[in-house]
């Protein structure tokens, strides 16, 4: 089943056991996502996810002081729908594993890295803590 079917029968779910901000936050992100074409794929679905979460971060962090457990609680929802991420050591061990096979460490090679990344670990990856790293590696 594709992310936007998982999340078109979780919103009816929600519907009928009357959970309003889950229907709603649903129902929203499955307009977004469906906005360009009615059938997008499963990486145009997480990329709306994540561009969900991080307008919900600036909001919580906005918010300060004040209650945002709703949107603590919108973020967890969605969170869910996201692939798990490498964790911190796995991430370093395939980094390492691709500097390793480079002709030559510069700091030049970081697209290439960032590129066979991303294309062994699609989504699973948080590519800002993985840029980070890889600068890290090349030094």
């Amino acid at each position: 089943m594709s992310l936007l079917e998982t999340i078109r029968v979780d919103r009816i779910a929600a519907l009928k056991a009357r959970d309003d901000l889950r229907n709603n936050l649903l129902g929203t992100l499955f307009a977004a996502a469906t906005r360009e074409t009615k059938t997008p794929d499963d990486a145009t679905v997480a990329r709306t996810i994540r561009s969900f979460i991080k307008s919900i971060d600036e909001t919580i962090t906005a918010l300060k002081d004040r209650d945002s457990s709703q949107q603590r609680r919108e973020r967890e929802i969605l969170e869910a729908y996201l692939p798990a991420v490498l964790s911190g050591e796995r991430l370093e061990a395939a980094i390492a594993e691709i500097v390793a096979g480079l002709p030559e460490r510069s700091p030049k090679a970081m697209g290439q890295v960032m590129a066979r990344l991303k294309a062994l670990h699609g989504d699973a990856i948080d590519m800002k803590q993985a840029s980070a790293l890889v600068k890290q590696a090349l030094g």
